[in-house]
Formats: C-alpha cells, structure tokens, sequence
C-alpha cells in the first residue's frame, strides 16, 4: 500500500504518517499515571478508568485549571487530576503534604472515580459528591491512612464540600445524607 505523501514548506515531501505521527506527540500529554492512585480509584469506579496526574505546565495548559481541581473524561474513561489534588492524594500521611491538601486529593479523586464508574449517577455532580463523602474516611485509608489520620482529615473533606457547594450548588444532594464526624475525645 502507497502512503499518500503531502508537500512540506520547504518543498519536501514528508509521509503523511509522519506528519500525523508529530501532531499526535505535539497534542499527547506528558503525565504520570499512580499505580496506587488507580487501585483506590478503580474500588469506587467498579474497575473502569484511568487516573492521570500531569506535571503543573501541562495543568495551567488545560482547558480545567482555571475552575477545577479535577475532571473526568466520561466517554474516553479516564480522570485528570491536578497537581495540588494528586500530591495530596499521594502524600496523605505525609508531614510534607499539609492535612488539608490530603483531604482534598482523597476527596477529588474519589468523587472523580465515581464519575468513572458506570452508573445511572455518573453524571450527577451531587450523586457523586455524596458518595465521595459517603466513602471518604475508607478511601483515605486504603491511600495508606490510618483509621485515625482519616478521622482527622474528615472534617476538612467536609469544609471542601461546603465551600464547594457554596460556589457550586449542583454539587449539593438534598437527599445525600453526609456521614456525621465527631469530635476526638479528651481523656483526663
């Protein structure tokens, strides 16, 4: 078979697959993909999907960073996560990574692995916030927590909710029964 051949600039030919083969790169995104990101991920989405973390270049180029932490690609099944999310999902019990950027990389991409999972709620943001919450404390444990590091990062999970919900009021499921927390205990 003869590979159709275009005129470069330059007079030239160049193949065509070459060209197309240099546009692909051009426009292919240079991001790493968490083994242990994707095995907590791919527990709430059912096994569906991919979780890409790019590097902040990459992030500040993207259609997403100016409004979101996050985004899923439902019909190509795959999650980006942005930098900020995907450090604190990977630095949870880390003293390097501060609590409330842990709680956050826990919460967004559990919310981000619901989207991936198919479900008639997949695209309802408060359905699948609500279940983020729901499943918040048990994710953060199965990144590498403690039951005890993933009840103190619970009540700032849920102050990114309400901040949330608050600037975006789709986030917000009037039937979602949010999980309570309770305060730690004082012994004497």
């Amino acid at each position: 078979m003869r590979i159709p051949r275009t005129l470069a600039p330059s007079g030239e030919t160049i193949g065509l697959s070459v060209v197309v083969a240099l546009v692909l790169a051009a426009n292919a995104g240079a991001y790493e993909v968490p083994s242990r990101l994707n095995e907590v991920a791919r527990v709430y989405s059912l096994g569906m999907g991919e979780v890409r973390c790019p590097p902040q270049a990459e992030w500040d180029a993207d259609w997403a960073s100016s409004y979101a932490s996050a985004y899923t690609n439902i019909r190509e099944g795959y999650t980006v996560l942005g930098p900020v999310a995907c450090r604190g999902a990977q630095g949870i019990g880390s003293a390097d990574v501060p609590a409330w950027q842990q709680a956050l990389g826990a919460l967004v991409l559990t919310h981000e692995a619901f989207h991936l999972r198919h479900w008639r709620f997949r695209r309802n943001e408060g359905k699948v916030e609500c279940q983020a919450l729901a499943n918040f404390r048990h994710a953060v444990q199965r990144l590498g927590a403690t039951a005890a590091l993933a009840e103190d990062l619970y009540p700032y999970a849920l102050a990114l909710h309400a901040y949330k919900v608050r600037l975006f009021p789709r986030y917000r499921d009037p039937a979602c029964v949010i999980p309570p927390w309770d305060p730690p205990t004082t012994t004497g």
